[in-house]
């Protein structure tokens, strides 16, 4: 994969991280790299899986989400065997709330860590103790708010 991607590709990339509201016009000119080129490159970046979607980044707070925080969970692998689940299951349960942002695996103290945005700290509360607390396989919970964001 690696020898599929020149600097060109990564150049066009860049921008994209950047902002990928970006034409393929404008990318041209910011590269020197043709508007065709642009855009076959992009297609070949998305067919290879480099490129897996664009986005929109929503700044959370201006819709009134103004707390973010990040939930540590402590996760019983023998209660999940017993429900027949993997932690990826309980993972997909926890990441189809709205609130959620990620919902990662990680190796260390903990298991699992949710990124979430919430509009104040007893919304944070609600779903701590009457919804995540409660989902198989949970054992506990460590939570860490966000201070400031750059």
């Amino acid at each position: 994969m690696k020898d599929l991607i020149d600097e060109k590709d990564k150049k066009i990339l860049e921008i994209l991280q950047e902002n990928s509201n970006l034409s393929s016009h404008k990318i041209s000119k910011r590269t020197l790299i043709p508007v065709t080129t642009v855009n076959n490159r992009i297609k070949k970046l998305k067919k290879l899986g480099v490129i897996k979607k664009f986005t929109v980044d929503i700044d959370k707070s201006k819709l009134g989400f103004s707390l973010v925080a990040y939930i540590f969970l402590t996760v019983s692998l023998e209660e999940l065997k017993q429900e027949g689940m993997k932690i990826k299951d309980l993972m997909k349960i926890i990441r189809n709330n709205p609130l959620v942002e990620s919902v990662d695996n990680v190796t260390g103290d903990v298991d699992v860590v949710v990124k979430m945005h919430v509009r104040d700290i007893n919304e944070l509360n609600d779903y701590v103790t009457n919804t995540l607390s409660y989902y198989k396989g949970v054992e506990k919970t460590k939570t860490a708010l966000v201070l400031k964001h750059n």
